[in-house]
């Protein structure tokens, strides 16, 4: 047998005879390709998709109504969670001052995420002496131990040192509100201060020790140092006075037991009424001699016998110096006439009323805001000077050199310096002399500060 016929039945394959095959190309080219038919249509979606391609506007419009309230209903959904969230996060704060529980508004009590403390009420609390103003506070424990805060100042003064605070004091309605950062801080000794911002609670106690059973309450101290200081008035205790002659008699003028009426501020924004007077202004003028030309002028009292004992000292120390005084105290009706007078050669000079007006205000006080209507300061001048009050010719005389080492221990300051003019707003003077009495006079000298800065201080 051949090897090719070796194959079964089977297996072996029988070819297709040329109409056989005809046939069957003929019946694949008549049927239906499969590949190329769609599937089965959903009956209710072919009707929507054929609805929507025959109204296009609508269509759009239903889409837009879809898309705005899913978005209401997100927003509304986050407003509620935040509310409740609010609603948990701004609860009452609940304050303990030793026993005594006293629940605040929250909105009341943190501003700017900053958590305060009313000052007043710890200061009830704690027992310490209040002073101030609208823009002041003051809490003291002693002359020593105090904090002073300032009306939305971002400086706070602890124990006669000027720190930086986070965030400022809020002085209004009878409170004072004070960051319980800083408070906490500047607190050294005899309170505890507890706080919980998470369940809104703040305890204040006060911190107590036995003595044979008794409790008695820790002094309370104050620090600043943890805080950055920014300035200091230097103490005055201990300071020795050299005199050149016997001023016993002239003492309890240069450093009156009670200074306070020396300390008023005059100025723009502490105008004097109009019908002020000094009100223990001096009957006799200051003597001639001290004042050439033959003009008469007055000071408050006290002032007057501090000026006397310090010119007279002058003139022992440079006998020649040619100094005298030019100006004193100056009623409201004077300050007005000349400052009306300024104005006026300013405006010969071709300036108009306003700009005239704003040049005198460099070098003249507007009436009512000039430190000579309080009769506590004078100008002095020498007669070398051929410019009248003249910086620079001033500052190069021996009365202005003997004046800026030793007006202090008469209780007089140079009360315009040449540094401190962004803290005045006056322009250097090197001629204007004001009575502050001694203690003040000498811890602004030493603390090299001006008048501005030692009433923040005090």
């Amino acid at each position: 047998m051949k090897k090719d016929d070796m194959s079964s039945p089977e297996t072996r394959e029988t070819e297709l005879n040329a109409a056989e095959l005809q046939l069957l190309q003929s019946s694949l080219a008549d049927a239906e390709d499969r590949s190329q038919i769609p599937p089965p249509e959903n009956k209710k979606q072919s009707k929507i998709v054929k609805l929507a391609k025959k109204n296009t506007a609508a269509t759009v419009i239903i889409s837009v109504f879809v898309t705005a309230l899913v978005a209401v209903i997100v927003l509304l959904s986050v407003y509620l969670v935040t509310s409740i969230t609010n609603g948990k996060n701004k609860r009452d704060y609940l304050f303990t001052f030793g026993e005594e529980e006293m629940r605040v508004k929250y909105e009341k009590i943190v501003i700017d995420d900053v958590l305060y403390v009313d000052m007043n009420k710890l200061a009830q609390y704690a027992e310490l002496s209040v002073s101030g103003s609208d823009e002041t506070m003051k809490y003291m424990v002693s002359d020593e131990q105090y904090v002073k805060f300032m009306n939305e100042s971002e400086y706070a003064i602890i124990n006669a040192t000027k720190v930086v605070i986070p965030a400022p004091a809020i002085i209004k309605g009878g409170t004072c509100l004070v960051p319980y950062e800083v408070i906490s801080k500047a607190v050294d000794t005899g309170i505890e201060f507890k706080s919980d911002r998470a369940k809104h609670t703040v305890s204040i106690t006060r911190v107590t020790y036995a003595v044979e059973d008794i409790l008695y309450n820790e002094d309370i101290t104050f620090s600043a140092a943890d805080f950055t200081a920014v300035g200091a008035l230097q103490s005055t205790a201990g300071v020795s006075f050299e005199y050149n002659a016997d001023v016993t008699q002239y003492l309890k003028y240069i450093a009156p037991e009670d200074n306070t009426p020396y300390l008023m501020l005059v100025n723009a924004d502490n105008p004097l009424p109009t019908d002020f007077e000094p009100e223990n202004l001096s009957t006799e003028p200051l003597p001639s001699k001290y004042t050439g030309q033959g003009e008469k002028y007055y000071l408050d009292e006290c002032a007057a016998e501090a000026l006397l004992a310090m010119v007279q000292a002058m003139y022992r120390d440079i006998p020649n110096n040619g100094a005298y005084v030019t100006s004193a105290y100056r009623s409201y009706e004077y300050q007005e006439d000349i400052f009306q007078k300024y104005i006026e050669e300013y405006v010969k000079k071709g300036y108009t009323p306003e700009e005239a007006e704003a040049e005198v205000l460099k070098t003249s006080a507007r009436p009512g805001t000039s430190e000579h209507q309080s009769g506590l300061c004078v100008d002095f001048i020498t007669v070398g000077m051929k410019n009248g009050l003249n910086n620079e010719e001033f500052e190069r005389t021996a009365a202005f050199r003997w004046l800026s080492e030793n007006a202090y221990k008469y209780g007089f300051i140079l009360r315009y310096p040449k540094d401190k003019t962004h803290i005045t707003s006056y322009s250097y003077e090197s001629w204007h002399y004001r009575f502050v009495g001694r203690d003040a006079a000498t811890a602004i000298y030493l603390s090299d500060i001006c008048f501005e800065e030692y009433l923040e201080f005090i």
